[in-house]
């Protein structure tokens, strides 16, 4: 049984990714650091081709959105670079 999902795991990240940002030079940035190198871990060992270009988890990973802005722009198919 698969209690942890994908999707799970991303919008953690993406919080953890906030968190370290809003405590950036304080102690909890180590604290934020660990937490997200942890569901890093769990997404590259559990879910192969998760931060594939054009996923949210490339959009959050790659790019540095937070989860709902991912998923917008890897269901739309929007890209984050202007084209000319």
């Amino acid at each position: 049984m698969n209690i942890i999902s994908q999707e799970y795991l991303l919008q953690k990240f993406a919080e953890a990714r906030e968190k370290q940002s809003e405590y950036y030079k304080q102690a909890d940035t180590k604290y934020w650091s660990g937490i997200m190198d942890a569901y890093h871990s769990l997404l590259s060992h559990g879910f192969p081709g998760w931060s594939e270009h054009g996923t949210a988890g490339y959009y959050v990973f790659c790019e540095g959105m937070d989860y709902d802005k991912a998923v917008f722009y890897s269901r739309t198919g929007l890209t984050t670079k202007a084209t000319t």
